[in-house]
């Protein structure tokens, strides 16, 4: 595999450089159906913030929040904040206006912790981003609904020591496959597009946006799906992160 001498490498955060734990969620029954997610840890605050508000009923307005939030961002790649998804959800439960607008943040605060404490940062994949930090600029660009849940992973995890600039959806209120982020980043590290290396695993977001900026990517292929019909082939296909660093002088 050739390798380039890049000055800067861009990473993806989630399903990249940082793992989600599913099994750290405790378990909820949603719709009749039995999921894990942030929900059983917050479920009292709900019942606290809006009373008579039960799990079932609120969890079905949530996740038709984030469908209705996912339709409206199609071709047009805006990120909304993850207390709109909860506003929402409030008032389709019923609550009003001013309730909705007072709970939605908190709840959503209580949520993104029990997202942070779910995530994971393997030693192989604190290697890769030390190697890459060697003679490099580094560069953390990811699509997450609160900026603020962002830096604290990077912080909890000893990333964000190791970073030079990080750009999070939310803050620019566009998410990849947009390629504004990774100009922001390129802008930020001083970096030309020829220049830097983007690094993630979702092809459509990461690759997308790789190649809308002029940026080789490196696509880690976990799944081995390969190439999509009739979509460009990144410079790298990768099976797992830790390949990430033969790609690098």
């Amino acid at each position: 595999m050739s390798r380039i001498a890049y000055d800067a490498v861009l990473f993806d955060l989630f399903g990249t450089l940082i793992e989600f734990d599913h099994a750290a969620l405790p378990e909820v029954v949603i719709d009749g159906r039995r999921i894990r997610s942030t929900i059983g840890t917050w479920a009292p605050l709900l019942a606290e913030l809006v009373p008579g508000a039960d799990v079932d009923t609120f969890g079905r307005a949530f996740i038709a929040a984030s469908h209705e939030l996912a339709e409206e961002r199609k071709g047009t790649h805006v990120e909304r904040p993850s207390r709109e998804r909860f506003r929402r959800a409030l008032v389709r439960l019923g609550a009003d206006a001013a309730t909705a607008a007072e709970a939605a943040p908190i709840l959503a605060r209580a949520h993104m912790q029990g997202i942070a404490n779910a995530t994971r940062f393997p030693s192989n994949h604190a290697a890769v981003l030390e190697h890459a930090a060697r003679g490099r600029t580094v560069a953390v660009i990811t699509n997450f609904d609160d900026t603020a849940t962002a830096y604290d992973i990077l912080c909890r995890h000893d990333i964000l020591s190791k970073v030079h600039t990080v750009v999070v959806s939310e803050a620019v209120g566009l998410r990849k496959p947009h390629p504004s982020l990774i100009r922001i980043a390129l802008r930020d590290l001083g970096v030309a597009p020829a220049r830097a290396l983007m690094v993630g695993d979702n092809f459509t977001e990461d690759i997308g946006a790789a190649s809308a900026a002029g940026v080789d990517a490196a696509w880690i292929d976990t799944e081995r799906t390969g190439v999509p019909d009739g979509s460009p082939s990144p410079r790298y296909v990768l099976t797992s992160f830790p390949e990430v660093a033969t790609l690098l002088r």
